[in-house]
């Protein structure tokens, strides 16, 4: 490649990334949480990456870690989001948004934002009030579990099969209609198949699955099946492609790989299926020490992170390979916002 025809991909890069890429799963607010005792996280640790990446808008996750559960699972979960709004509140940088019209003026006066996001039930127990509560707090995306069980149902598992045969329970069931009486998007992600079946089957509107990876690849549970994807296409949803689990081996987990996933999803479901939840979580992962990385192995597995796609600095290698693979402009749009961009415009 000559010199000028880099510097034309690189500019094409730029305007590609100039609305903003959308990263539908970010374990943000967990991290806040631990640095309670600090001040200006997100502007000091964040910002710089978010800048680099053009990020325009993020699903900042609440997760809570199995130490936490039962007892202190609500009070965490609350403490992440105040923590989000503490820090969005010291910003002028940044912006949470509970609507689609919020969406769109923050980001026309060029703010980051983010949208508050659940990823598992455990806060609230079986209390279909408090999801109400929540809602009065921002929330707009909700995952019903995460690879555990909990009173909404059941977690897919990392392996092939094993997990509950089980679908949802009254409490999950509960849970999803509320959701849709709400204004809340669903998330299918880290459910067990039959859950998600159930999930599909009660709800009218797009249904989503925030963060996953196509099971061809990396055959697991947690992933999302060919069947799967099929049934988000033909309910116009959109997948979030995963950064994380793209293969079970290291040196298959590449950029390329990541894209074959997005050449999955579009093989099955279409142009319009398919978008980001990057799951940045190296950044977490190097903070622990070696004893928690080898309980994860053991609990679930041990993730891979591709070396070029660690953290949302770069975005804009993804884009530059979607251009060297030959994706167009348009679909190039659509896979960095403009399908997450429907979805909020329709359910939010």
């Amino acid at each position: 490649m000559t010199i000028m025809e880099s510097a034309s991909i690189d500019q094409r890069v730029a305007r590609l990334q100039a609305g903003g890429i959308i990263d539908l799963h970010f374990d943000l607010p967990m991290d806040l949480y631990e640095k309670r005792d600090r001040k200006n996280v997100l502007e000091t640790e964040f910002l710089p990456e978010f800048k680099a990446g053009r990020v325009g808008v993020v699903a900042a996750a609440t997760y809570i870690e199995d130490r936490y559960l039962p007892e202190m699972g609500l009070q965490v979960a609350l403490d992440q989001i105040a923590r989000l709004y503490v820090e969005v509140g010291n910003s002028e940088q940044f912006a949470i948004a509970k609507n689609y019209e919020e969406i769109v003026r923050a980001r026309e006066s060029n703010r980051i934002v983010f949208l508050v996001a659940m990823e598992g039930v455990e806060p609230l127990g079986a209390d279909l009030d408090l999801l109400r509560a929540f809602y009065q707090l921002g929330l707009r995306i909700v995952g019903l579990t995460h690879a555990r069980q909990n009173a909404a149902g059941h977690g897919g598992i990392f392996a092939a099969s094993g997990s509950s045969r089980d679908g949802l329970t009254a409490f999950g069931r509960d849970v999803v209609r509320e959701c849709e009486s709400l204004g809340v998007i669903v998330d299918l992600a880290h459910i067990n198949p039959a859950g998600f079946k159930e999930v599909v089957n009660i709800t009218t509107g797009p249904v989503i699955v925030s963060h996953t990876n196509a099971r061809r690849f990396y055959d697991v549970e947690r992933n999302i099946s060919d069947e799967q994807i099929r049934m988000i296409g033909q309910r116009q949803g959109v997948i979030g492609i995963n950064s994380v689990l793209v293969s079970p081996k290291e040196e298959e987990s590449t950029l390329d790989r990541y894209i074959d996933h997005i050449e999955q999803v579009i093989d099955l479901a279409g142009i319009d299926c398919v978008g980001i939840g990057f799951d940045f979580f190296e950044f977490i992962y190097r903070q622990w020490p070696e004893a928690k990385k080898k309980e994860l192995a053991e609990k679930l597995t041990t993730p891979h992170f591709i070396p070029d796609l660690t953290n949302h600095s770069h975005a804009p290698n993804l884009t530059h390979k979607l251009i060297e693979r030959g994706f167009s402009d348009p679909d190039i749009e659509k896979i960095l916002r403009g399908n997450w961009m429907r979805i909020f415009e329709r359910m939010l």
